[in-house]
């Protein structure tokens, strides 16, 4: 039998191409229904109304044409003919196929055998198409070569667009508020005020805001920095609102950005100097309800300008609620403390422009909500969502969620659960379990870091080894890599050891995180059970605060309150500042206000609170992360 040759023909890079481009070509054509009938105007989907399109040699060429085009052409010609067609593609809405001619220019063409233009629309088109990915982080990496050190001048309007997108979806607003006012200046007619406005506001450190040089810069843009700095100085000092307004309008007169100071004088315009407040003061609840109105009480000392009329939402009959309105010519209602009493108010009869903060949020949807409603709640949910975006933050990828097995922690296991998958793009892993007692805790952690399944495999070992000895030590699983407890202290002091102990000897510890509830007055830490637990809490309880003090002083009078119930006073507290901040942080939810219980920010008529961080050092808790 004689000898196969088996012969290889070397194929030319440049020729190599022209066959792909033929092969491309084909295919592509091949995935359409047929020849389209010319027409005038080109055929544009929703998706690729998203970006301002890339400017064409020959607006109404198709993208099979410009293929056809490149397979006679060579070298910097042939490249145009390509990116021609892949941002042609992308105007049709073709996405995926403008992706395949991307990557065979950069498969067959060295970055330095493209000109500056061709590397930089090659960037961008590749950019727009990780964008309409969501993969916003690769889009920032593709850009960055055209932004800094300074902007390309090749695309200018469409590169600064995408970054604005990006920067937005990745909630890096100060970035997006330079992109946005670095547009505004390059491309005015891009871009509409109110456009402007929903980036700037949401920014929280305006000096971080990179503008246009002064020599370059334009009024509009410069009106608009300067509006975004005057509003967080109104934050700064409240009394200084009106001269602050006036100036600004002083220098920028006739601004497009005159609409939101006019709505915020219009919001400041309508008195808050004083509240009616529902609160449970006799029965059940009376202790909760008598520590907000603790609260309120210590706010209204700093604020001597606005008066309270405290209602027992025990005694109230709600269907009363307008009359009391007008008999204590009440402008701003503070309340109701108990979920279900904020369903008992029918808000339409209620004035539609009246400011209202309850202190709670309903457990359901509500028929009618008046339009200067926000809801305020001293929740855990906001500790469990508040933990799982820090420990992302915090680069874990793989937590074990350890809850009791109620209602109450299941429910919580799963806000954590959600949370956390909110922080990634792709399936985040995360490990739950749970516990009816004391007895199953160390169970429930064993199974869950992999112990139970090692001890399993050495007792299968053993068994199989005979008389041979075996010397084996169960081992917990080398990818989690933090620890999330839902329960309260008592929990977390059982849970902890169990932990500790089930690590595997060379492994690092596992951090573990808890919330406030694993941070009471009178801890008991003779025993460093909750030794480097890291817990969220409000940051009047922590140390280092500036009113410590004051917190002692209350807990001396009030011997019988622990932190729990001291926290419901921080919360009445900041209640009465949103009362009179509301305008304010519901105009620009960047800024926030520095309250007892957290970080206060508006967002969609819900209050967030930012808590802070502490950790157990031994016998002390010591604040920060």
């Amino acid at each position: 039998m004689g000898k196969f040759k088996m012969s290889v023909a070397i194929v030319p890079k440049k020729l190599l191409l022209c066959m792909v481009i033929v092969t491309l070509f084909s295919g592509l054509n091949g995935c359409s229904s047929g020849p389209r009938a010319p027409s005038s105007q080109p055929e544009v989907s929703e998706s690729a109304s998203e970006f301002t399109a890339v400017p064409l040699d020959e607006r109404f060429r198709s993208a099979q044409s410009w293929l056809a085009n490149a397979r006679l052409m060579t070298g910097s010609e042939q490249v145009d003919a390509l990116l021609q067609a892949a941002a042609t593609f992308q105007r049709d809405g073709e996405w995926q196929q403008s992706a395949a001619v991307i990557a065979q220019v950069q498969r067959h063409f060295e970055s330095n055998e493209l000109s500056s233009a061709q590397q930089q629309l090659m960037a961008l088109l590749e950019a727009r198409f990780a964008g309409r990915e969501d993969r916003w982080t690769y889009v920032e990496s593709l850009l960055k070569p055209l932004l800094k050190p300074r902007l390309s001048v090749n695309y200018p309007t469409q590169t600064l667009e995408l970054a604005l997108k990006s920067a937005s979806a990745q909630q890096h607003w100060e970035e997006a508020a330079s992109y946005h006012l670095q547009l505004l200046n390059v491309a005015p007619e891009s871009t509409s005020p109110e456009q402007v406005w929903r980036t700037l506001r949401q920014v929280n450190k305006p000096e971080r805001i990179v503008l246009p040089p002064s020599f370059e810069r334009s009024e509009e843009v410069a009106g608009w920095s300067a509006l975004v700095k005057s509003l967080h100085q109104i934050s700064a000092a409240p009394e200084q609102l009106d001269s602050i307004l006036t100036q600004w309008q002083s220098e920028f007169a006739n601004h497009p950005a005159q609409f939101v100071v006019d709505n915020l004088i219009a919001l400041t315009a309508q008195s808050r100097q004083t509240a009616l407040v529902l609160l449970p003061l006799t029965g059940q609840y009376a202790e909760q309800g008598l520590a907000v109105r603790d609260g309120l009480i210590k706010g209204l000392s700093r604020l001597p300008q606005v008066h309270a009329q405290f209602i027992d939402t025990n005694t109230l009959d709600f269907a009363s609620l307008p009359e009391l309105l007008q008999q204590y010519q009440a402008n701003v209602l503070i309340g109701p403390l108990l979920k279900p009493n904020i369903a008992a108010i029918d808000a339409t009869l209620l004035p539609e422009a009246l400011p209202w903060l309850t202190l709670n949020e309903p457990s359901g949807q509500l028929a009618t909500t008046l339009s200067q409603q926000y809801f305020f709640a001293l929740d855990a949910e906001t500790e469990i969502r508040q933990a799982a975006k820090h420990m992302a933050q915090q680069g874990h990828r793989h937590p074990i969620v350890l809850a009791p097995a109620t209602e109450r922690g299941s429910q919580h296991a799963q806000v954590f659960k959600t949370a956390w998958q909110e922080q990634f793009t792709d399936p985040a892993a995360i490990s739950m379990g749970d516990y009816r007692n004391t007895e199953e805790m160390k169970s429930a952690v064993q199974d869950q870091l992999g112990v139970t399944a090692s001890e399993a495999r050495i007792y299968q070992v053993k068994i199989a080894a005979g008389k041979i000895i075996v010397d084996a030590q169960a081992r917990s699983r080398a990818d989690v890599d933090a620890v999330y407890l839902v329960g309260g202290i008592e929990q977390t002091r059982l849970l902890k050891p169990f932990i500790d102990v089930n690590i595997s000897p060379f492994m690092k510890a596992l951090p573990v995180y808890a919330n406030s509830g694993s941070h009471t007055l009178r801890n008991d830490l003779s025993e460093n059970d909750l030794d480097a637990v890291r817990f969220t809490d409000a940051p009047w309880l922590l140390p280092g605060h500036s009113e410590a003090q004051q917190l002692e002083d209350l807990l001396e009078l009030r011997s019988n309150w622990g932190y729990s119930t001291a926290r419901l006073v921080a919360f009445g507290h900041d209640a009465l500042l949103l009362s009179q901040r509301l305008p304010l942080l519901q105009t620009m939810p960047g800024i926030t206000a520095q309250g007892l219980t957290g970080e206060l920010t508006v967002h969609n008529n819900q209050v967030i609170r930012e808590l802070n961080w502490a950790r157990f050092d031994g016998h002390e808790v010591v604040a920060g992360q």
